[in-house]
C-alpha cells in the first residue's frame, strides 16, 4: 500500500486516520436547503469530505435511454433523462453549497460521470476527483482526469482483474496520486457479496495505491472490517431520512448512524497495532485474574521445596505462578507461613 496520498490537504494511507467521504448523491432531492442540511449533518459527525454527483445528462446518455419511459416509483420525471435532469442542482448551487461546506470545515467535492461535468469540476476547483464503478469503463475520460493531476479516487464495483489493470495503468501513466475504492456495485450490498479480502488483493497489485472502500451496505460494521482489510479511504452514502423519495434513501446512514460509522472507524483506528503489554489499564484486572506461587502449608528456614510445599493460585501477588519450576529445589531463607505473597529473597541465593 502507498504510505499516502494527500486529499485536500490530509493525508490518507496507512499509518493515518481513516479519510471518510460521505456521499450525499442525489438524496439532496435536487433541492439546495436538502443538500446543505447534509453537508451540515456530514461536518457534526467528522467527516473529511462530502460528495455530489454531478452529470451532463444529454452528454451522458444515448438519445434513446435518456427519452425511454421511466415509470418507477421513484421516478421525478416521466423519462429516465427528465428524472435525471430534475434531481441535478445548477452550477450555481454547486458554487453555494462549495462555500457553506468550506465554512463548516468539510471538503466539497463530487463525482463526475462525463467529460462536460469534468470540466465544470475543474472550474469549481474541486481538491481531487471521483470516478464511479460505471464511469471506469470510459477510458477517455480516465485519460482527461488523470492528465489534469490532481489525485484521483477510482470506484471498481464490477470490475474484474483486467478492468482494474487497465483503470490503474491508464490513471497512473500520467498521475501517481490514486486512490483505489474496493466496491461492490449493488444497493445495498449484503454482506456475503462485499468481498472484503479483495481490498488485500488490491493492496498487493498496487503497492502504489491507496486502497479504500466504497460501502453500500445497509450498516456500520463492514467498515471497520474493511479497515482491518487494508481500506483507508471510506466512502458512504448519507440521507436525512430513509423514507424520502429516492432509490439511494433507503440504504443511506440518517445522522445517527453515521455518528455510529464515524465513531467505529475511529475505533478501528485507535485500536492498530502492536503495544507493549501488559498495559497499565490491564495491571488491576491481571491481578484479580492471574496466579502466582504460594506455600501449600507452612515452611520452616532451611527447608528445601518440593512440588507438593507449593500451590499456584490466585491472586497475581508476588511470585507468578511460572516461578513454580524455578522454586523447586531451593531452600527457604526464613519461615514461610501457608499461602504467604513470596519474594525472590524468601529463599536462599536469591538476595
Amino acid at each position: 500500500m502507498s504510505d499516502v496520498v494527500f486529499l485536500d490537504g490530509t493525508p490518507a494511507g496507512s499509518s493515518h486516520y481513516p479519510y471518510i467521504i460521505a456521499e450525499m448523491g442525489h438524496n439532496h432531492m435536487g433541492s439546495l436547503h436538502e443538500a446543505k442540511k447534509l453537508i451540515s449533518v456530514a461536518a457534526t459527525a467528522g467527516v473529511q469530505a462530502v460528495k455530489l454527483q454531478r452529470r451532463d445528462n444529454r452528454e451522458l446518455y444515448t438519445e434513446r435511454f435518456y427519452n425511454s419511459p421511466y415509470n418507477a416509483e421513484n421516478a421525478y420525471g416521466p423519462t429516465y433523462g427528465t428524472h435525471r435532469d430534475y434531481l441535478e442542482l445548477s452550477p450555481g448551487d454547486y458554487f453555494e453549497l462549495q462555500d457553506y461546506a468550506d465554512e463548516l470545515g468539510v471538503t466539497f467535492i463530487a463525482t463526475a460521470f462525463d467529460l462536460r461535468s469534468l470540466d465544470f469540476l475543474q472550474k469549481l476547483d474541486v481538491p481531487y476527483f471521483k470516478i464511479a464503478s460505471g464511469s471506469i469503463q470510459n477510458p477517455l475520460l480516465l485519460r482527461e482526469v488523470a492528465r489534469l493531476g490532481k489525485p484521483v479516487l477510482a470506484s471498481l464495483g464490477g470490475a474484474s482483474d483486467e478492468l482494474v489493470r487497465r483503470v490503474a495503468e491508464t490513471i497512473l501513466k500520467e498521475n501517481d496520486n490514486l486512490v483505489l475504492l474496493h466496491c461492490t456495485a449493488a444497493y445495498p450490498a449484503r454482506p456475503k457479496d462485499l468481498g472484503l479480502g479483495r481490498i488485500e488483493w488490491l493492496a498487493d497489485q498496487y503497492p502504489e495505491c491507496v486502497i479504500g472502500f466504497s460501502d453500500h451496505d445497509d450498516g456500520i460494521a463492514m467498515a471497520a472490517a474493511a479497515y482491518a482489510y487494508g481500506a483507508r479511504v471510506f466512502e458512504k452514502h448519507i440521507t436525512l431520512d430513509h423514507t424520502n423519495r429516492g432509490t439511494d434513501h433507503a440504504f443511506s446512514l440518517e445522522p445517527g448512524g453515521l455518528n455510529a460509522y464515524v465513531k467505529n472507524l475511529y475505533e478501528a483506528y485507535v485500536s492498530r497495532g502492536k503495544l507493549d503489554h501488559p498495559l497499565e489499564v490491564e495491571v488491576g484486572p491481571m491481578r484479580k485474574m492471574g496466579y502466582s506461587c504460594y506455600p501449600a502449608t507452612d515452611l520452616p528456614m532451611g527447608v528445601v521445596i518440593s512440588p507438593t510445599m507449593l500451590v499456584i493460585k490466585s491472586p497475581l501477588d508476588g511470585l507468578p505462578g511460572w516461578a513454580y519450576d524455578e522454586l523447586i529445589g531451593k531452600r527457604t531463607a526464613r519461615d514461610l507461613a501457608k499461602e504467604e505473597v513470596l519474594e525472590w529473597s524468601d529463599f536462599e541465593g536469591e538476595h
